[in-house]
Parts: C-alpha cells; sequence; structure tokens
C-alpha cells in the first residue's frame, strides 16, 4: 500500500509491528525479506520517486574538515536511494576486517564474518549476480590468469559488478502490492520519542515540507537512513535524553569513516606481466575486475591498512556522474540518466556518462594526466612505453573518534538540526597507501613482474571519498565504545536498530553495499523472531 505523508491529517496516529525509516537498500531490503512474515511493516521514505530539489535540501550540512563532497549531493532522498545510480561493485567483507589487530585500535567486530556468510548467497540474489563466490579458485577457469603473486605480499582477488540493480524498480513493485507493506512517501522523521522511564520507542514523530505532523507508534524501529543521517536523526533525538538516543557515551557520530580514492604511482610492467585479469570485463556472462591487494598476514607484518590496488590507463582519473555537483544544476540530468539506464533511453546512456565524467574534477583529470607524463618520461628504458598504467587505490580507513558528524546550530526546513561532517584523513591513513607503494614496487621487481613509479609529491590533495559513509553507529560488545550491538540494535533501546554501513566497526577495502546487505537480511531474521516472540506473548497474557 502507497501512502503519500502529505495526505495524512495531521495529529494522526499509526500503529505497526515495525517501522523502517529510509527506503533506500537497506530498507527496502528489510521490509522484502519481511513481507510474507505477516508482521505489519511501514517503510517511511523522505522523498518520492524521482529527485526533487525542496526534498534534497533536507541533507544539506556543513563540511569542516577534509575536502569532501557538498553534503546534499553525495546522497539522494528518492525511492530506492543510493542505488537507483551506482556503480555495482559487489564483494564483502574479508574474514580478517571482522577481526582485532593489536596495532590497530578501535579494531574488531564482535561478529565474524562466518556470521555473515550465510546471507551472501540471498544477498547475490538482491543484487542479481549469477555467483555468490568470490573464492578466485572457484573462478580460475573463468577468468585469465592473475600476476604471479604467490608468496609475495599481495593477491589478486575480484569484483563482481551487479547489472546496477535498481532497488526500487526491481523490489519496490511487490513491496507496493503487499498487503502487510506500508510505504509512505515524503515522510521524513524528526525525532525518537521514548516510552517515559523505560528503554523502549514509544512513537516516532514525521513531519512532511507541507506542514503535516503525525506519529507513528512501532512494535520495533529500523533506522536505515545513510551512514550521515542514522546519526543524524539520534542526535536530534534529544527530547528524552539531552545526548541524543543511543549517546549515553558520546558514541554516536564518531568514527565516521570512508575509502580514500586516489591515483598514487605508476606501474611500469614488464613484457611478460599478463593484465587482463585486472581490466573490467566479461567472463561468460559475468562482469568482473580485478584488483592486487595485500594478504592479511602482510597487514598484520608491516602494520598497514587494508586496500585494493586496481591497475588503470596511464592517466585514469576517477569519475563519477554529478557527484558533487550542486542539486539544482544536476537534478535534471539524474533523471534522463536514471532512464536511459532503466532501458527507455539507452542510446544516450554513455554519452551521459561520459559527458559528466569530462566535466566533472576538471583539476584531478589535469593532474593525473601530467603525472602520467611524467611517469612515461621517467620509464625505462622508453619514454613512451604502452606498459605504463596509473595504479588507483581505494584504501581503509582507520578508525578515528574525532572523525565525525556532529549537529550544527543552523536548521532546516523541518526543525531538524543540520550535521557538520568533520572528516579526518590521517598520517596512518595516508602513509598505508604509501608503504604499499614501496612494498608493492619491491616484490615486482623481485618476481621480474616489472616495478613501481613513486608518485609526484602533493599527490595526497587527489584523495576524495567513495563516497561511503561508514562508522558513525558502530558495532561493539562494549557499550562504551560504540552504539549497536551484535544484532543491530542500539546498546541502551530495547527496540530499536540501525541498517547500513554506519554498523561497520571498520571498513576493509571492499565496496560496503555487499556486506551491509548481508548485514540487513541478517537483522530482518533477527526481527522476524523478536517481534513473532513478542506478538505471541501478548497474545497469551
Amino acid at each position: 500500500m502507497l501512502t503519500d505523508a502529505r495526505s495524512v491529517p495531521s495529529g494522526t496516529e499509526f500503529a505497526c509491528d515495525l517501522c523502517v525509516v529510509g527506503a533506500g537498500p537497506a530498507g527496502i531490503a528489510i521490509a522484502d525479506r519481511l513481507s510474507a512474515s505477516g508482521l505489519s511493516i511501514f517503510l517511511l521514505e523522505s522523498g518520492g520517486f524521482d529527485p526533487e530539489l525542496a526534498t534534497q535540501k533536507l541533507f544539506r550540512g556543513v563540511n569542516d574538515g577534509h575536502q569532501y563532497y557538498r553534503l546534499d549531493a553525495c546522497r539522494f532522498r528518492v525511492f530506492g536511494g543510493s542505488l537507483n545510480r551506482w556503480g555495482g561493485w559487489c564483494r564483502p567483507l574479508e574474514p580478517a576486517d571482522y577481526l582485532p589487530r593489536d596495532w590497530l585500535p578501535g579494531s574488531g567486530w564482535p561478529i565474524r564474518e562466518e556470521t555473515v556468510e550465510p546471507y551472501y548467497a540471498d544477498t547475490a540474489r538482491l543484487c542479481e549476480l549469477r555467483d555468490s563466490r568470490f573464492d578466485l579458485d572457484a573462478w580460475r577457469d573463468r577468468l585469465p590468469p592473475s600476476l604471479p603473486l604467490a608468496g609475495s605480499n599481495f593477491e589478486s582477488v575480484f569484483f563482481q559488478y551487479s547489472p546496477e540493480t535498481n532497488f526500487a524498480q526491481v523490489y519496490g513493485a511487490r513491496l507496493l502490492t503487499d498487503p502487510h507493506v506500508r510505504i509512505f512517501m515524503y515522510a521524513n522523521v524528526t525525532q525518537i520519542v521514548l516510552e517515559s522511564g523505560s528503554r523502549r520507542v514509544a512513537a516516532l514523530d514525521v513531519a512532511t515540507l507541507t506542514g503535516r505532523t503525525f506519529q507513528v507508534r512501532p512494535g520495533a524501529v529500523v533506522l536505515a537512513a545513510g551512514g550521515i543521517e542514522n546519526a543524524r536523526v539520534l542526535l536530534a533525538s534529544r527530547a528524552d535524553r539531552p545526548g541524543g538516543v543511543g549517546n549515553e557515551h558520546d558514541m554516536v557520530g564518531r568514527f565516521f569513516m570512508e575509502h580514500l580514492h586516489v591515483p598514487a604511482g605508476h606501474l611500469l610492467a614488464a613484457a611478460n606481466a599478463g593484465l587482463s585479469f585486472y581490466r573490467k570485463a566479461f567472463y561468460k556472462g559475468v562482469r568482473i575486475r580485478g584488483v592486487v591487494t595485500p594478504t592479511a598476514a602482510a597487514q598484520d607484518r608491516h602494520r598497514l591498512l587494508s586496500t585494493s590496488i586496481a591497475i588503470e590507463q596511464a592517466s585514469y582519473n576517477f569519475g563519477t556522474p554529478f557527484l558533487g555537483w550542486p542539486p539544482p544544476v544536476t537534478f535534471g540530468p539524474i533523471r534522463l540518466y536514471r532512464k536511459a539506464a532503466a532501458g527507455r533511453f539507452k542510446d544516450v546512456v554513455e554519452t551521459l556518462k561520459q559527458t559528466a565524467e569530462q566535466a566533472s574534477g576538471l583539476s584531478m583529470r589535469a593532474r593525473t594526466w601530467n603525472a602520467a607524463r611524467l611517469a612515461r618520461r621517467r620509464s625505462v628504458p622508453n619514454a613512451a612505453s604502452a606498459r605504463v598504467y596509473s595504479l588507483y587505490f581505494r584504501s581503509e580507513q582507520a578508525p578515528d573518534p574525532a572523525s565525525r558528524v556532529r549537529l550544527d546550530d543552523r536548521r532546516d526546513a523541518l526543525g531538524v538540526p543540520e550535521v557538520r561532517l568533520d572528516w579526518r584523513v590521517n598520517p596512518v591513513d595516508v602513509g598505508a597507501i604509501t608503504g604499499w607503494l614501496g612494498i608493492f614496487d619491491r616484490d615486482l621487481r623481485a618476481r621480474g613482474l616489472g616495478e613501481v613509479i613513486a608518485p609526484p609529491d602533493g599527490w595526497e590533495t587527489g584523495i576524495i571519498g567513495g563516497p561511503h559513509h561508514i562508522g558513525t553507529t558502530r558495532m561493539s560488545a562494549d557499550p562504551r565504545h560504540g552504539v549497536v550491538d551484535e544484532h543491530c540494535r542500539v546498546h541502551s533501546v530495547d527496540n530499536l536498530y540501525v541498517a547500513g554501513s554506519s554498523v561497520f566497526a571498520t571498513g576493509g577495502y571492499a565496496n560496503p553495499t555487499f556486506t551491509l546487505l548481508a548485514l540487513a537480511l541478517r537483522l530482518a531474521d533477527t526481527l522476524r523472531d523478536r517481534l513473532r516472540k513478542e506478538r505471541s506473548l501478548h497474545s497469551s497474557s
């Protein structure tokens, strides 16, 4: 059932078993997983089916730290969330990412990879992947050979590419017709209201930009609004707890992490170094690309953070259509892009992508062209060598409590405080990239595979984010060190849960989408069991 929240009379109260806040990938996955459970489910979405400027402005905020995207231009308030337009990169976190590292403060999850792995097959189906396996041995007969790195500090792994599955289109239709699911569009949660003197959510205050206000009284709540907005809603809910809900130990909003994206150095490959594995291509109908990563043992040995190294054309420049552009400029092209990606105007989709990529990041593009030119000049023996490749890093960050989301004094159109993002990029983050460059160079030379041409001074200024919003409601066994427990439940509230990459304790190198979806499916199963049990207890009492 679909409801336009702008049509709901002010003062209305609704009740449901579960209310999910945010119809992005995690929220849709949870609602879809529970649609046959018999539970009554409300799914609240701030936007509509297409991007709209007035709604998008609710994302506005201030960047205090390292250079970053506009906060109203790197996530989308629209049904389906940011998976309306994504790159399709899929790979789970590595088993070692869940483990504590004695040299890395803040590392270690209260769960292990085997807790999440049972959900990989269903996550792969959600992302429309043909195979849920990411073990290279299971794919060797389908892929070209990778670099012979056995015995080195590195290994080759691969990403599978989803066909950029649009969750709104693929799964939204069946949710809209499900009698147990009610979707509210243009519905914004402004406050989490707790029962007096208890550890439970009593209600959610909901408002629309047209001035309508109402309440939802749920049996349980899942915040699935994104890594910045999840923290914002908790911090802004100060009616019952002055520091915000779940923030008794000042942990909400801290540990904001990204994946550092940056071209850093070049590879001068030997003639015998086959690199086909590292190109994006279709292999037996599956879109794949390989990367080089340090092994878990090497990370511990050298005490360096995880990373992936993509081998790209010499002047490769990261480009994502429309990211970071002001919404008033981009929403028209975005609508056309979405139609094209959905197959309605297939003949223009590539043109749109290329135009956007060429127009964005011109200074970075100039810098990478110049770096490639210098690398060729420094290469041996042929200055015009065709075997010069860019090394593009997508690197983990160390957990830092000072890297955080706070509330600002300014308020949005609904009266909710805007956010201030203080993203920190620290020497340990940058040092991991320079450290792996030197080690990669030694390992390549020892095997006769080539050598690394170091990046020019100032390469660090090219660092940008994924944009992947990680860690602001991190998972921990101890409430003093995080916001949610191993079941994604807020430590201090019995019926409040959080979904998405904001619960990650560390980020690894892999894009977060696959893992956050697996965690969302696990959370859905937890909620099914708990809510059915509560319903049974209430009916028998």
